[in-house]
């Protein structure tokens, strides 16, 4: 088997780094912010169109976003990441159902592959790759990521990761441990939805039925 793992959302929690963000920027333009707990729920339950700036006019809104795009990317941001309380204890578990490749949405890889090594985990994944801005180009990459093995999964925290696994047909396993909550990952085409990386590793270990009946092919006898 091979993993294709979503960075953001999947190993590493994007939670705080992301509300630390929202509330600078939204100090700095001059409008009141929510409380974590809220700002978490907007942005869960309705990504890049969550109202954050309550009352704010559409252009304000346009501006945030902007500029929450372009500094969520920087090193100081990233270096706020903190792994996700499963990923530690899953992912040599889930190294001896196959390999396991660490995937980005982001440009900055570098911080991220920082990340992975304060960690202690690139001996356990291979480099980050940074997927394509343009959408359309993503599923191609995907597939050639999966080089071929019929038994390729994405595991995804982001629903846009998930529709690009669709279009390129490979199983789509959604983690509701990130930026989206369950609901969001099903409507992008997640095949099944786990709470954490935990829940795949656990399936995995003991059988993958529910796998195998969302299309995950069996293992071929004696493999």
């Amino acid at each position: 088997m091979m993993f294709l793992i979503e960075f953001d959302g999947v190993l590493f929690d994007v939670q705080a780094a992301w509300f630390s963000l929202y509330r600078r920027l939204a100090a700095e333009l001059g409008w009141w912010s929510l409380d974590a707990a809220a700002f978490w729920r907007q942005v869960r339950k309705a990504g890049r169109e969550a109202n954050v700036l309550p009352g704010a006019k559409p252009i304000k809104l346009k501006e945030y976003v902007r500029r929450f795009d372009e500094e969520a990317e920087s090193d100081q941001s990233l270096s706020c990441y903190v792994p996700q309380p499963a990923t530690a204890p899953g992912l040599p578990r889930l190294g001896r159902h196959g390999a396991c490749v660490a995937v980005t949405l982001g440009r900055n890889t570098a911080a991220r592959q920082a990340a992975v090594n304060r960690a202690g985990w690139s001996a356990m994944l291979a480099p980050i790759v940074a997927l394509d801005a343009d959408p359309r180009r993503r599923p191609g990459q995907l597939r050639v990521l999966a080089a071929g093995d019929p038994r390729a999964v994405v595991v995804a925290a982001g629903d846009a990761l998930l529709r690009a696994a669709g279009q390129a047909e490979l199983l789509a396993v959604g983690i509701a441990s990130g930026a989206c909550v369950a609901e969001r990952l099903h409507a992008a085409g997640a095949d099944v939805v786990y709470a954490d990386l935990a829940g795949l590793v656990d399936s995995l270990d003991s059988g993958a039925a529910d796998l195998i009946r969302s299309g995950l092919l069996p293992p071929s006898p004696g493999g």
